[in-house]
């Protein structure tokens, strides 16, 4: 092998992390993004000004339709079966210590039960996509 061939693949090495941490640091932005909308949201909601909530979870669908571009982008063909064409449907929720943001719907092996079953969907700034069956959500 030649000395090209190593320095190419050492160039291609590097731009495939850089693009890495591109991505990191868009997911990162958007999940942060996400959260100050979420504060702001609530602010609002405790000052009863639903003209500023509307316009606030306008910007903050915009987000969450992002976030779950690079979800989808990077979710298993399994996941990709379940999961619906848009978010619009689903509840989000974002973890700020792990820097995890959740995309929770009823789980569909369990539609037809009495009690509601959840799983989310989840995606972290590593862009690992994971899946929590019986999901609940904590206060």
């Amino acid at each position: 092998m030649s000395y090209s061939f190593f320095i190419h693949r050492i160039i291609i090495i590097f731009i495939l992390n850089l693009k890495d941490k591109e991505i990191m640091t868009k997911l990162n932005d958007l999940f942060q993004e996400w959260n100050e909308l979420n504060i702001k949201a609530g602010e609002s909601m405790g000052q009863f000004d639903f003209t500023k909530i509307k316009e606030i979870r306008e910007s903050q669908s915009k987000v969450e339709n992002s976030i779950y571009e690079v979800l989808k982008n990077n979710a298993s063909d399994d996941l990709l079966k379940i999961l619906p064409e848009e978010c619009g449907e689903l509840e989000m929720g974002y973890n700020t210590k792990d820097k995890i943001f959740y995309f929770v719907m009823l789980d569909p092996e369990f539609e037809d039960e009495e009690e509601t079953i959840l799983l989310a969907v989840t995606i972290d700034l590593n862009n690992k996509v994971g899946l929590l069956k019986d999901f609940k959500i904590e206060d």
